[in-house]
């Protein structure tokens, strides 16, 4: 008998490597928990009891199999709090809507519990709740097909999760669980190109940044973050070295034009003189003040009565919308307020039914408002991060007209990511 073996095709050779290829993946993978889960013993943050609560995919995509990515205007988040026929919670979804049409969009992912999410080219970045209140990060492509699990550092929180969606890059912050304190609002980013690399921590001047409040600049991979004490810098997050200190600020307020970035700051005399607020060019770091259309800027001390949001500033000459909350016998009201260099005026007025207006961001087009609404009697949906009433919905309101294009079940508009 002849010992001689047949020559491998190409198809076999490719196929066995393609399997090879697969098993590596999955072998880092585990070995990447692993390595976490012993770390983490050896830290003293967890117990051997524990490795069963690392994080683990939750969502599950809605999509068709297909080679081109689902593309939709707009997502939003709608989270549930009525049960189904056998009593348990119904999942939690994220829509995707088109701007025309009277639909009320298609269900894109879905998970027992969703806290938030980021929406990129290909894909979704969603972050869910564990049984235990610690998150799992998944990015859920939009071709269909299953999540891939993001290795978080060690069990914790996940929060402020951005995307960067040309550049391929999310950024969240992560507070770990155990007592060591090794990472209290850590600012992280990922490359859902890069998934090996793993999450890397965002490097400031004096090492890894916590962040209490950050975001990308539009159209690039540089971003914005400012500390607890108000320290604001602009990051690369791919070069530990580029580092460029802000100054301190109150707040940061978004990006009115192409590498400006617009920040707030209390008055000089604090609790008497208004708020003031600031354009920052970002090509050389430079300050300047900006003037708010119609000369002067809200005054949230004006009435017991009345309450003014934060300005959103559309644009440099200082044009802003704002939420405007009124108080009558126990009664709220609100409306989106329009100011430019005509005056100010009512933009919008949610329906009765909705008439609790919660958060407003602009469109990338800068077209367009999403308006988050609720009903004025609603129920807490009783998540330990980012809590939100329930049901909720957002209208997409014509920044010219204010008439109102559509709306849409749900939260968390990702124009506002």
């Amino acid at each position: 008998m002849s010992t001689k073996r047949r020559p491998v095709s190409a198809k076999r050779t490719a196929a066995i490597a393609a399997a090879a290829e697969l098993l590596a993946g999955r072998r880092f993978a585990r070995r990447l928990y692993g390595t976490i889960a012993i770390l983490a013993l050896l830290a003293g943050g967890l117990t051997a009891a524990d490795l069963s609560k690392l994080p683990h995919p939750n969502s599950t995509s809605a999509l068709a199999r297909s080679a081109t990515p689902a593309a939709f205007a707009l997502y939003s988040l709608q989270r549930e709090t009525a049960k189904d026929s056998t009593g348990l919670k119904k999942p939690d979804t994220i829509v995707g809507t088109s701007l025309s049409g009277s639909d009320q969009g298609t269900v894109v992912v879905s998970a027992h519990r969703i806290q938030e999410y980021a929406a990129l080219t290909s894909a979704l970045a969603v972050v869910t709740l564990n049984d235990d209140n610690t998150s799992s990060l998944e990015i859920v492509p939009l071709t269909g097909g299953p999540p891939t699990l993001v290795p978080l550092p060690s069990l914790g929180t996940v929060g402020n999760l951005h995307a960067a969606g040309s550049n391929h890059l999310i950024g969240f912050t992560f507070t770990a669980s155990s007592t060591t304190g090794q990472y209290w609002n850590t600012l992280f980013v990922y490359d859902i190109n890069d998934p090996s690399a793993g999450p890397q921590a965002v490097q400031g001047i004096h090492g890894p940044v916590s962040a209490a409040d950050w975001r990308f600049v539009p159209g690039a991979a540089t971003l914005v973050a400012r500390t607890d004490d108000g320290s604001t810098f602009l990051i690369d997050p791919l070069d530990s070295g580029k580092v460029s200190p802000l100054g301190t600020h109150a707040g940061i307020l978004g990006f009115p034009g192409t590498n400006e970035l617009a920040v707030s700051d209390p008055g000089l005399k604090v609790g008497i003189d208004p708020p003031r607020y600031s354009i920052i060019n970002l090509s050389n770091g430079a300050l300047a003040p900006l003037t708010l259309a119609g000369g002067a800027p809200p005054d949230n001390t004006k009435s017991g009565t009345t309450a003014d949001g934060q300005p959103l500033v559309l644009d440099s000459s200082g044009q802003y919308a704002q939420v405007v909350r009124k108080y009558d016998a126990g009664k709220e009201t609100s409306d989106i307020t329009l100011t430019d260099k005509n005056g100010t005026r009512v933009l919008y007025q949610p329906a009765a039914e909705w008439s609790r207006l919660l958060d407003v961001c602009v469109s990338p087009a800068r077209d367009y408002l999403a308006v988050e609404t609720a009903a004025p009697q609603y129920v807490g949906d009783q998540y330990p991060v980012r809590p939100e009433p329930s049901p909720m919905r957002t209208d997409l309101v014509n920044l010219k007209s204010g008439t109102v294009l559509k709306s849409v079940p749900g939260f968390l508009p990702s124009w506002c990511g």
